[in-house]
Parts: structure tokens; sequence; C-alpha cells
């Protein structure tokens, strides 16, 4: 049912509840998406890997046409954006500053006590429109920090990039030497799967045989992450915009990235290394290498995407910051959510900062060259 807007706009707003409905929203709504994260097929992924409540896509129209959409599900406290942990960035999608401010209206106008959403980029046009669409709704507002995700500006000359940098990586650059000397490895540097279902099988049994395996956090830990990535994967693949990065020795997989590429840019989505090769620091031997590709591939940015790791700073020139927006109704169901957010919200912080480990050294080990890799 579609329902008509009150504002200059125009148009009108429909609620997607149902997986039919939002597999007919597929064209249209990639005609709107700005890089990967915003793609229908992520958003399909994510919905049959990790949907927990009823699904609530807020889309505007304009005629015909799709305008804006907003990804979000109904939890038991109101409404939330369609992310997680998974998820490195959360943006709604518009064709023009007047339909995003159209879909936020009308999420925030919906029976809903609280508004979640994240990781939205700070700063970003998108925050500072939510923000602004509260405003106007009235709603009582928090906003908390999340992580900070590193990035790499490929633009211009390797060789102008490097020389800063040539103390930094004077051991990275020997122990790759040091890997081509003792080794011959087969290096793969962003490019597509020969075979797919193969690769993948083989990355991710990597990603989880070290540190990430035992911690649980690998991808084939849950099978939910694990269905999420290789759907990720497969449509992406099909699309030409799945690049896989790896070095293998006497066929011997020892570090693989599984990346996407789109908006020009490679999206670093995941990474793993064999532990057994530890001294040689494949992962940050394959990362130098994947930063100059993306250099002679005359790329815009290498994107790190979630916390930033020790491990990622030698490579960084810059970095995004994320935000979670909480928008509470006032009324009782959103007044106590929000009075409850606020008491919560310093216990948190303490706890998080006393069990927090150390950035970038998950399990908490002594770092060194070709430690605290990825």
């Amino acid at each position: 049912m579609r329902l008509t807007l009150n504002n200059s706009m125009g148009g009108c707003v429909e609620w997607v509840t149902d997986r039919v409905r939002f597999g007919e929203l597929r064209e249209d709504w990639d005609r709107l998406a700005r890089g990967p994260f915003q793609r229908h097929a992520w958003y399909d992924a994510w919905w049959s890997a990790f949907s927990t409540g009823q699904m609530a896509i807020c889309t505007v129209w304009r005629g015909e046409e799709l305008v804006a959409v907003m990804p979000l599900y109904r939890h038991a406290l109101g409404l939330g954006a369609m992310a997680n942990v998974h998820s490195p960035v959360f943006e709604p999608l518009g064709r023009d500053p007047a339909a995003i401010a159209a879909v936020l209206d009308a999420a925030l106008a919906a029976r809903a006590g609280e508004l979640r959403l994240s990781p939205l980029p700070v700063g970003g046009s998108s925050s500072d429109s939510v923000l602004e669409a509260c405003r106007r709704a009235g709603r009582l507002v928090t906003v908390e920090p999340q992580h900070v995700s590193p990035i790499t500006d490929t633009t211009g000359e390797f060789a102008s990039y490097r020389e800063p940098r040539k103390r930094a990586w004077r051991e990275i650059e020997r122990r790759g030497r040091r890997l081509v000397r003792e080794h011959a490895p087969d290096i793969r540097l962003v490019e597509a799967p020969a075979d797919l279902e193969r690769e993948l099988s083989r990355g991710f049994a990597l990603e989880a045989s070290g540190w990430k395996g035992r911690k649980g956090t690998a991808i084939v830990s849950r099978e939910e992450t694990r269905a999420f990535y290789a759907s990720v994967a497969r449509a992406f693949h099909a699309r030409g915009a799945l690049a896989l990065s790896s070095i293998a020795v006497d066929g011997r997989l020892v570090v693989f990235d599984l990346a996407l590429l789109e908006d020009n840019r490679y999206w670093l989505l995941k990474t793993g290394f064999d532990e057994g090769f530890r001294s040689l620091a494949p992962g940050l031997v394959l990362r130098r290498q994947v930063v100059e590709r993306c250099f002679e591939m005359g790329l815009s940015a290498h994107e790190f995407l979630g916390e930033a790791m020790d491990w990622k700073l030698p490579f960084a020139t810059g970095e995004r910051a994320h935000e979670r927006i909480l928008a509470y109704r006032r009324r009782p169901d959103g007044l106590i959510g929000y009075g409850l957010r606020r008491l919560a919200r310093p216990t948190a912080a303490r706890i998080y900062h006393r069990l927090r480990p150390e950035r970038g050294n998950p399990a908490g080990r002594p770092t060194s060259a070709g430690n605290g890799e990825p």
C-alpha cells in the first residue's frame, strides 16, 4: 500500500514487508545505489542470513519512479537499520536530498518508539540529513561513536605515496623479498576468481585456521555468517565486481583477500593468513602489493573497512569515522527507551574500555613485525 506524502516533494510512501515485493525492487533499487553496501544484493544477502524481525523497508515514489529507500526491519523496541557488525556502513538511498528527506520523515513518522541507524559516516550528508529529520520530527536523539575505518588514497603515483613510508615499510619489504627468494610464490592481485566456489572454500578455510577460528569470529564459525559472505561473493561476482587477492606457496594458500571492486575503489571485506608463515608476514606483504596494484589500476582508494587495527595503519592516508544515531518518540515507549539508553551508555563505555584488548591485537599477544596481522 502507498501513502501520499504531505510535503513539497509530493509522491508517496510504500512500506515493503515481504520478500516477493523486495525482490521486485531490484532494478529500481540499484539505480539509486552509490557503492556496494547500498546495492540490493547486499541487503538481500543480509536479510537471508541475519533477519530476526519483520522486514520494514521504507520507499518513496514519484509517480512510477523509485526515488528513495531506507532498508529497515522491525524489532522489539521499534525500527532498526538492516545492518550489524558485518555492515561497514549504512546510509539511506536517494535520488536527491529532497527524496532522502522524504524517506527519513516517513521512517520517523512510523509508530516506532525507537529508530536505530548505524553505522552512519560521521559528518557526511546522510548523518546531517538524519539529525535534521529528527529535529523536524521532534525526536529525542542520542549519538554514539562507532568504528573508525582507515582509507588509503591511491590516486597519483605509487612512488610518491611510498616515499614517506620507506622506513616504516623496511621490514615488510625485506620479508617480501625473502618470501620471493625462498618460496617462489604464486601472487595474484585484484583478480576475478577462475573457480569461485573452490577459491571461496579455500579462502574461508584459511581465515578460520588461525586466531579467528579459535575465537569463533571466522566466516565459517557461524552458518549465517558463511551464508552471508558466500551470497555476497556470488552476487558481486555475477556483476563482475568481486576481487580476490592471494599468495600461494607450492599450491598452499598462505594469505587471502575477499574484496569488492566497485565505485573505483577496493573494498576489503575479509582477509586471513596462514600462521605457519608468520615469520614472513604474508598479510603485510600482500597488503603492500595490493595497494601498489590499486595505484596501477587507477583506483581512487583502498578501503580497509572495520576497525582501525594496527596492521592497517602503516598503509592509511585517511580515515572514515562512523556513528550510531538513535531517535526516540516523545511518548511512553520512546521515553522509556531513551531513558534506559542514557543510563546504560556510561556503564557500557566503562565495561568496553576495561575489557577491550589492545587495538589491532585481538588475541592480546605482544606485537612485532609480522605479528598482529589480520
